[in-house]
């Protein structure tokens, strides 16, 4: 739904724009509770305890799945095999229903037609490449770094001036897109750039200086950058 007003664009309009991957582009979030709803399944009987187990899993701000422990503890699940078979079953699929975002592909292709683009993830390489393969985004994105190939990991702003010395273009050109208000905004404002945050589920935000711009799907960022949406 288009707003009823449009945002101010951004000036000078951006030259470079880089994306996050995950929940940014991807829908992480939801493939990760489709996973671990997957790996729960097993060791409970109803579905609203199920349900409750779930919700408590995707309460603990981790990507690996030691909080597991914890989980299956709190619910009374105390059989000696219980925590390997749901650590086993939830690295079975790390790609079990993951995703592009509706709009994010019809996006990046408006925006490049106005401005270079690249994306930059934190993550193993072997499993952010995947992804990157997945959906073929190499063909996107003409710069894509993933932090374990440079060794350096988001909010270090020199991931950023990696993808910055990639792409040509100065800090002072580009913004960056992501959702993480740990790494993704502080990050780039570290590293001197322009910062919009992605705020798909109504979070407030926590951090330290906020973001240039919040916007809601990745379709708000385009009035940001000029694009008409009509």
């Amino acid at each position: 739904m288009l707003r009823s007003s449009q945002p101010t664009p951004f000036i000078p309009q951006p030259k470079l724009i880089l994306f996050d991957l995950d929940d940014t582009l991807c829908d992480y979030r939801t493939a990760r509770k489709t996973r671990t709803q997957y790996a729960l399944e097993p060791w409970f009987a109803s579905v609203d305890d199920l349900a409750a187990a779930v919700d408590l899993a995707m309460s603990y701000p981790t990507e690996g799945d030691e909080h597991f422990v914890d989980v299956l503890k709190q619910h009374g699940v105390d059989a000696p095999d219980a925590i390997d078979q749901v650590q086993a079953r939830f690295i079975e699929d790390r790609f079990r229903g993951l995703a592009m975002f509706d709009e994010a592909l019809e996006v990046v292709a408006a925006v490049s037609e106005i401005a270079a683009v690249g994306m930059i993830t934190n993550g193993p390489t072997t499993i952010q490449r995947t992804k990157i393969d997945m959906f073929q985004l190499t063909s996107h994105f003409p710069v894509i770094v993933v932090s374990e190939e440079v060794g350096v990991w988001k909010p270090d702003p020199r991931i950023f001036a990696i993808a910055l010395e990639r792409a040509g273009h100065q800090p002072e050109d580009a913004i960056y897109v992501g959702d993480s208000i740990e790494h993704d905004v502080p990050g780039a404002q570290a590293a001197g750039m322009r910062s919009v945050w992605i705020n798909r589920y109504g979070r407030q935000w926590s951090g330290g200086e906020p973001p240039d711009a919040t916007i809601s799907t990745l379709h708000d960022l385009l009035p940001l950058l000029g694009i008409s949406t009509e």
